[in-house]
């Protein structure tokens, strides 16, 4: 993931970090210095890790594109 990229995120969108044995994560908050993620299931013991555009974590990330919906899955 590029800067641009980092700077798109936006809440609800779902990211893949393959350096960290393909966990996945959800946006769940934005700011204009960074984003709160939360790994794995969501639920009431979640937590939300903040990420700051400052850092370099965030450059192994992959944004996991949601399929399409189709006519014959409605």
């Amino acid at each position: 993931m590029n800067i641009k990229e980092f700077a798109a995120l936006k809440v609800g969108d779902k990211i893949k970090n393959p350096s960290g044995g393909d966990s996945v994560g959800e946006i769940v908050e934005t700011t204009d210095s960074g984003v709160r993620v939360v790994w794995g299931a969501r639920g009431e013991h979640e937590h939300k890790f903040f990420y700051s555009s400052l850092t370099t974590a965030w450059m192994n990330w992959v944004k996991v594109d949601e399929p399409a919906a189709t006519d014959a899955s409605l």
